[in-house]
């Protein structure tokens, strides 16, 4: 319990109050701050699926009005063109959206059976807020157990009327319908843990929504919400009754404000936008697309009747929506009304309008006043939502769209009264020095009634960085085909296809953090969208592309880190990485600290020259600082090893990767051996190709020493000029190929020796713990369990057991190697190994510099590792923008009535097995529906035709 609860607690009712009452204008202040829209998600008529493709639809005039499908009923048997006639309806017309009967159950772990009693507008949910979250830059999976509230309006129960027999029901019925249970599988499915509530306020449900939500966000009931609504036309029965109370139209057209409105045509839809608080959205960077910023509910009370408005309900719901927003009547420019297109609800409105936002109006600065239903209908349970979009779009691309169906305006409205205009075409919205301000109205046959303010976004700063640096763009999907589809998307958008594309800084970053990584996956690294976008439309074609690795692991891969052991020369990464990692920095800081002789100056400046001639008294522990922060840097970035292996001075650090020694103290070892080194004569190196391969030939090398690998996979043996030379000799007689090289201190048998002796007597004083990591050793090829100060003891080696130490790890489950340097000697080994070769062998500190290290970030990703990136990006901040989202692949999942009788299901089976192979495959998912009769008769059929 806090201190401030626990004040609170001792306070009585009274003085509680009273506290309460003299804090009421701060409250006020608090309450009243504006919230972010940061997603959007939709389904709504005439193929609008996006809210790009919703633009267009509004941009262009579209009116998506359509006979009734065949697919939802019987038109012909509810017909009746006469008003009034019992059980039938008078309008063959209505607004659909496509494919309500297609969904992909296994994308959110339901199974078919249960997808199939499954109310669509569940199902739709779930993938529309989805791609909200995605479209918002949030990955759903980092939402679980949050305070998130989900927020939703619905109106209708199509669904349940069409369970007509009780034979029907089954365990998956009462999860599969009811309006709580659809905002409750959206919490359930992502892990939210925030309010979560249905909302059924008729046609004013999803607006009252996005009040509730708002109001729980100022309230830090929730720190994001999804609200918004959806409403679904499965079953006749709501038509039916529609035309029962004359609420349709006989001409099949919403004709808003006209005076030949006869009432509105139904319409379908689904939007749901994702909500923050403007200060936390600024802080994450999110996408403010829009603001909320003010908002009222309230009821009509007492009316000439139930379902007919009220005027002054009306305006005092909109003056209690600007008064929450602090906005003043004048200040809004657009309003987006409700709009039924009725006799009696337009003047009603359009009245209430002129009384709020009238007074004190220029009348060349007139309200504009406009309704979506003209383009696709009464969305009902998600008309608020709907023209809230309409009205975010409009704001976002500067225009207001036409308002349809207005050829002669309603003489019950007074026009010359009331400064108001319809646009009948569209007209610009500019962004000015004057804040964009819109109302959005609603009010349902209930009465409830529903009013939000929305302001256009602020500008805000542009965090991207200069678009030719490389990065990693990483994808992934449920499926393979999937992950083709979303290739492909990618590869449009970054093509630009009319649009301005993205930075590519932002479109990584966005997809990298705020998607979920599934099974499938893809990782390219590229510096434009044009490389990224040729990339990807490659591998859409089935084509190979480097630059780009895939991959298909179910779970996390066992990587192991591997540690060369003799660096001939300084490279340019660990500079950059220096100055651009903080976790790599303070690492290698770490490391200096322990050395009375300081490094940082001389190697990891930029200043650093390549070429600089270092001795191995600063050159050995300059790698193994630089070792040390690569291995803190990937487990930042949440990539741990599950085994450790080094080879010669690489052993140092393999054994402090593996939690046996503390960095600081192998550091201290790593100074010990490297000042002995220093101390050695002159002599020659000799770097040997394919060092797999030599075999028994190896054990006779008893002169020189394997000091470890190159970094192009060479082994380096050392010694005095004659050992070598006689070596050269010897190898160049079995054929094998060996470079020599001068060095000003060769590692000879003896020099390891006095450099080992040194270091035990220095490891005497520090405590070896026990691998936390399986820490194994080239020079046994086994794990070391025991180790100790004796354990750094050992004659010069001029054998190395890396092959049986990779052997081990492999029979323990190692799925791949990553190269943590110098150069990519272990890769370049690993990958011409016979044993190993299907293992992933990834570099990571070659001298490409950053975009080597960007390379293994991509492979790592495409083998199954789950990247922080979050973490990766912590020092690089970028802005989220839209990119596609999520590629689901849907199959027809509906509710069938079961056959009656035996010989009619013998009929219907066997036309649903006949025909040709590819039919059948499409029609599978169908058997699944037939009862043990249904397939014995089939069987039985097929067998007679034999």
């Amino acid at each position: 319990m806090t201190t401030e609860t626990r004040r609170i607690s001792d306070l009585p009712p009274l003085k509680l109050a009273l506290a309460a009452s003299s804090l009421q204008p701060k409250l006020g202040l608090a309450l009243s701050e504006p919230i972010a829209i940061i997603g959007m998600g939709l389904r709504f008529p005439g193929g609008a699926d996006t809210p790009e493709s919703y633009w267009e639809l509004l941009r262009e005039g579209r009116e998506a009005i359509s006979p009734i499908p065949a697919s939802r009923w019987d038109l012909d048997a509810y017909y009746d063109p006469t008003p009034g006639t019992p059980g039938k309806m008078y309008t063959r017309h209505g607004a659909f959206i496509r494919g309500v009967e297609d969904f992909d159950p296994q994308f959110f772990g339901i199974s078919p059976r249960e997808a199939s009693r499954m109310d669509p507008h569940q199902r739709l949910l779930l993938e529309v807020s989805w791609e909200a979250l995605e479209r918002a830059g949030i990955a759903a999976t980092d939402l679980k157990g949050s305070a998130t509230g989900v927020f939703v309006g619905m109106m209708n129960e199509d669904f349940s009327h069409l369970m007509t027999d009780a034979t029907q029901i089954d365990l998956h019925t009462a999860s599969g319908s009811g309006l709580s249970v659809a905002a409750g599988r959206l919490s359930y499915s992502l892990g939210l843990q925030g309010p979560t509530m249905a909302v059924d306020a008729a046609c004013s449900s999803s607006l009252v929504t996005v009040h509730l939500a708002c109001q729980s966000l100022r309230t830090r009931e929730c720190d994001l919400a999804l609200a918004g609504g959806i409403s679904l036309i499965l079953s006749p029965l709501t038509s039916v009754v529609n035309c029962a109370m004359r609420m349709l139209s006989l001409k099949g057209r919403c004709s808003t404000f006209d005076a030949g409105a006869d009432g509105f045509v139904r319409g379908e839809g689904c939007g749901m936008l994702v909500l923050k608080r403007l200060s936390d959205a600024i802080a994450d960077r999110d996408p403010i697309l829009a603001l909320v910023r003010g908002s009222a509910t309230n009821h009509s009370g007492q009316s000439s009747g139930l379902t007919v408005p009220n005027g002054n309900a009306l305006a005092k719901v909109m003056r209690a929506a600007l008064k929450s927003g602090g906005v003043e009547p004048e200040q809004v420019e657009y309003v987006e009304a409700h709009g039924t297109g009725t006799t009696i609800g337009d003047p009603i409105e359009m009245e209430a309008l002129g009384r709020v936002f009238g007074p004190g109006r220029r009348p060349d600065v007139p309200l504009v006043v406009g309704s979506v239903k003209t383009n696709i209908g009464h969305t009902e349970g998600a008309a608020g939502v709907a023209g809230i979009i309409k009205v975010v779009l409009a704001l976002q691309h500067e225009l207001l769209p036409a308002h349809l169906n207005l050829e002669t305006p309603n003489p019950n409205i007074r026009w010359s009264e009331l400064p108001v205009v319809v646009p009948r075409v569209s007209r610009p919205w500019r962004r000015g020095g004057r804040r964009r301000i819109a109302g959005v109205t609603a009010f349902g046959f209930n009465g409830a009634n529903a009013h939000v303010l929305l302001e256009e976004a602020p500008a805000v700063e542009s965090a991207s960085r200069e678009a030719s640096s490389p990065h990693v763009l990483a994808l992934s999907a449920k499926s393979a085909p999937a992950l083709r589809e979303l290739a492909e998307r990618y590869a449009r958008s970054f093509s630009g296809a009319g649009t301005a594309s993205p930075s590519l800084g932002s479109a990584c970053f966005t997809a990298n953090t705020g998607r979920v990584a599934f099974a499938h996956r893809l990782a390219l690294v590229a510096s434009s969208t044009e490389e990224a976008g040729a990339r990807l439309a490659a591998f859409a074609r089935g084509e190979v592309s480097t630059g780009l690795w895939t991959g298909s692991g179910r779970q996390r891969p066992r990587l192991a880190f591997a540690f060369g052991g003799w660096p001939r020369r300084w490279q340019r990464w660990p500079s950059a990485l220096f100055a651009a990692e903080p976790v790599f920095r303070e690492a290698v800081l770490r490391c200096e600290r322990v050395l009375t002789r300081p490094f940082i100056e001389t190697l990891f400046q930029p200043a650093s020259s390549e070429a600089l001639a270092l001795g191995p008294g600063l050159l050995l522990p300059g790698w193994f600082a630089a070792q040390c922060g690569l291995v803190h840097l990937w487990k930042a970035w949440g990539v741990e090893p599950t085994a450790v292996l080094g080879v010669g001075s690489g052993e140092f650090a393999s054994a402090c990767a593996s939690g046996v020694l503390a960095w600081e103290d192998g550091m201290r070892l790593v100074d010990v051996f490297a000042e002995q080194v220093e101390r050695a004569a002159p002599g020659l190196e000799l770097w040997v190709d394919a060092p797999e391969r030599l075999g028994p030939l190896g054990a006779s090398f008893s002169d020189v020493c394997l000091v470890g690998l190159g970094d192009d996979g060479r082994a380096v043996y050392a010694g005095t000029r004659r050992a070598v030379e006689s070596l050269q000799a010897t190898l160049l007689q079995h054929g094998v190929r060996a470079e020599p090289h001068d060095t000003a201190h060769a590692l000879s048998p003896e020099v390891w020796r006095g450099g080992l002796e040194a270091v035990v007597t220095r490891a005497r004083t520090i405590p070896h713990e026990r691998p936390r990591v399986p820490w194994w050793s080239s020079l046994t090829g086994r794990s070391v369990e025991a180790p100790g100060a004796e354990s750094w003891r050992g004659p010069p080696a001029s054998v190395a057991r890396w092959s049986e130490a990779l052997e081990g790890m492999v029979a323990r489950g190692l799925e791949g190697v990553l190269d943590l340097g110098p150069g990519e000697g272990w890769a370049t080994l690993g990958q011409r190994g016979d044993s190993v070769t299907r293992r992933a062998w990834i570099p990571c500190a070659t001298d490409t510099g950053p975009r080597g290290l960007l390379d293994a970030v991509a492979e790592v990703f495409a083998a199954g590792a789950d990247v922080a990136w979050k973490e990766v990006y912590r020092e690089r901040p970028e802005d989220k923008v839209v990119l596609p989202t999520v590629c689901f692949q849907r199959s027809r999942y509906w509710f069938e009535a079961p056959a009656t009788g035996s010989a009619p299901a013998t009929s219907a089976s066997s036309g649903l097995l006949s025909g040709d192979p590819e039919a059948l495959m499409a029609q599978l998912a169908l058997v699944e529906q037939l009862s043990d009769e249904q397939v014995q008769a089939l069987l039985e059929g097929q067998e007679g035709k034999g």
